[in-house]
């Protein structure tokens, strides 16, 4: 089930944060404070957008960004998303970026940060983003 990212599922996101970004291949030194003020500040930053999933009532997946307007238009910038390492492979990525695709339909272009070898590039690439010319950015179209 996925629903909307709001502050009272912050704390299981970022318990989640922190045991997906502080295993490999990440490898992370993420504590929960550093993540609470992370999280924190993406969720309250204007126009921010979130979704979170869930199985058995249990947050297993999230994602989190915000609209910044470009001209005449808006661009997302996908700032965080994560999904419980023994349930990748699973949708659970892929059902989180189409609820937010619904939730955000004026959007044509996203962008992200992310490391340009990996499986989360390949996964993003999967998802139409594709990697910017001389930088680890990786926009959507």
């Amino acid at each position: 089930m996925i629903t909307a990212l709001t502050p009272d599922v912050l704390p299981a996101c970022v318990a989640l944060y922190v045991e997906t970004f502080t295993a490999p291949p990440w490898d992370e030194s993420w504590t929960l404070d550093d993540a609470a003020v992370r999280l924190l500040d993406f969720l309250t930053t204007p126009r921010a957008h979130g979704v979170v999933a869930r199985v058995d009532g249990e947050v297993v997946g999230f994602a989190l960004g915000h609209l910044e307007r470009s001209g005449a238009e808006d661009h997302f910038l996908l700032q965080e998303m994560c999904v419980r390492p023994d349930l990748q492979g699973h949708g659970h990525g892929s059902r989180l970026l189409r609820a937010l695709a619904d939730e955000l339909d004026h959007v044509t272009h996203w962008y992200l940060l992310t490391l340009r070898d990996g499986r989360a590039a390949t996964f993003y690439e999967r998802h139409g983003f594709r990697p910017a010319r001389r930088i680890g950015v990786y926009v959507r179209p």
